[in-house]
């Protein structure tokens, strides 16, 4: 069989494999990028889409509150676009003091001084720290959320206070791919949402697979953002102001698109799809390089060194990549530790799938986790994540597990760490592609996906 090296991620560094001739290699691809970002985002700002210019909504004594996508997102957007809401604020008479920056953590971990040093900047960390205005969301403080109700489709709608109370409410994002047909941007509804609203939606119903989102009915439901969006500004007589920023490597900027929520979307995800899909046939056999960080953190954490194995399959909208009884290969040298202080309940919910190897039979023993005080305290007074955080990552793998023959971690230094995942191991590539042969013989179509996580995601536009 003739082959071809293609160079893939391995931790810190990127090693050579040889694979069939004839295998795709799928990766993110920079298109021209903005030549002048900072009169891109002037310009978005005076002529956003479907909204008044954000220097005709701010007035002198307004509360001013500004979210921004935390720091699992690139810093560069952030470090260009805030500086210039906040002159454009300063401007129209709105004071330093009136300003309230929330990270939207999500139900991630909250960020340290030094992290939103580094991706707010110095301009805004130093201007804005200071004064106290910066702030991480807290999904779980009493009394920073405020309770609006449920959507119709059962959707806790459960948000950070002072942001939704503040005169006027601006959210900077970022757009990029999610698993099958969705991109991220227009985040309030979920980077400043409490852990009950979030668990309302990332769910065993909705995570595992596109199937998983219709009930018993057959309809589908609203699609989260817009109908959580709808319901919010109901609820609070206001309409954020969004700047969304498309990326490409390095977080350089691609495209910048500012208003509300239902104006900035169509344009964006149009965008998005031209950039990040990459066509690709269906694959006998998937392989992905894993960078030494990426998500959530390292990737010597057991549980992100499988979602890095396990999610590239998800994020395919068109047909699967993966085909049926089809193989994941992994490269990555993950040695399997995880740590407690900045995952406290990782481990344990690893350990509790070791018990029923069964994602859906964890559903059950969510409540206790989620009351359990030792992670809340890591949570509330450290920088652990939340203890819900690795049930929902759990339900990712779930896809990938049931389709694929095998998934393969090929380098790790801690296989047993792996396989009590459910993962097959390997020394190197040329043992997993032996492994792989056994269940999709020796000529197999193969897709290379070897900067999956390195590079701004892709979709791979499988067509059926």
């Amino acid at each position: 069989m003739a082959t071809k090296n293609v160079r893939v991620d391995f931790g810190e560094r990127r090693i050579g494999i040889d694979v069939p001739e004839s295998a795709a290699v799928c990766e993110f691809q920079d298109p021209p990028l903005i030549e002048d970002p900072a009169a891109a985002v002037r310009s978005a700002l005076a002529r956003p889409l479907g909204a008044a210019p954000l220097a005709e909504q701010a007035k002198p004594g307004m509360k001013v509150a500004i979210g921004f996508d935390d720091v699992t997102r690139p810093s560069l957007p952030a470090r260009l676009i805030l500086p210039a809401i906040v002159d454009e604020l300063s401007r129209a008479g709105v004071r330093d003091e009136d300003m309230l920056f929330v990270g939207g953590c999500s139900n991630h971990r909250k960020n340290t001084r030094s992290e939103l040093a580094a991706h707010l900047g110095p301009e805004i960390f130093n201007r804005f720290w200071p004064l106290g205005r910066i702030r991480n969301h807290d999904c779980y403080d009493p009394q920073g959320l405020k309770y609006f109700g449920i959507t119709g489709s059962g959707r806790v709608v459960e948000h950070h206070r002072e942001f939704a109370e503040a005169d006027l409410q601006i959210y900077q994002g970022n757009v990029s791919s999610q698993a099958w047909k969705g991109y991220t941007g227009t985040g309030v509804v979920i980077g400043l949402a409490s852990t009950r609203s979030i668990a309302s939606h990332h769910s065993i119903n909705v995570v595992p697979a596109p199937a998983g989102k219709k009930p018993a009915g057959g309809a589908r439901p609203p699609g989260v953002k817009p109908e959580m969006t709808a319901y919010l500004e109901q609820a609070t007589g206001k309409r954020v102001f969004y700047v969304n920023a498309i990326t490409g490597s390095g977080g350089r900027l691609a495209g910048v698109f500012a208003g509300h929520a239902n104006g900035v979307t169509p344009p964006a995800w149009e965008l998005a799809e031209r950039l990040f899909t990459v066509e690709a046939p269906q694959a006998d056999v998937l392989v992905v390089g894993l960078a030494q960080s990426y998500s959530y953190g390292n990737s010597n954490n057991t549980l992100i060194g499988a979602v890095g194995a396990l999610v590239p399959p998800r994020f395919s909208p068109r047909a699967p990549v993966l085909r049926e009884g089809g193989v994941v290969i992994a490269l990555s040298p993950s040695n399997g530790v995880i740590d407690r202080e900045r995952y406290p309940s990782y481990q344990d919910v690893i350990d509790l799938y070791g018990r029923y190897h069964s994602v859906r039979a964890l559903v059950d023993h969510e409540p206790e986790f989620d009351a359990r005080p030792q992670y809340r305290q890591q949570y509330t007074h450290g920088h652990g994540y939340p203890p819900l955080h690795p049930f929902w990552l759990m339900y990712e793998l779930e896809y990938t597990l049931e389709r694929a023959a095998a998934v393969i971690m090929a380098g790790t230094t801690n296989p047993g760490a792996y396989r009590g995942l459910g993962l097959a191991t390997a020394p190197d590539f040329a043992a997993a592609w032996k492994m792989a042969a056994k269940h999709v013989g020796p000529n197999p179509l193969t897709v290379v996906a070897p900067t999956f996580f390195s590079r701004p995601r892709i979709k791979f536009g499988v067509n059926a």
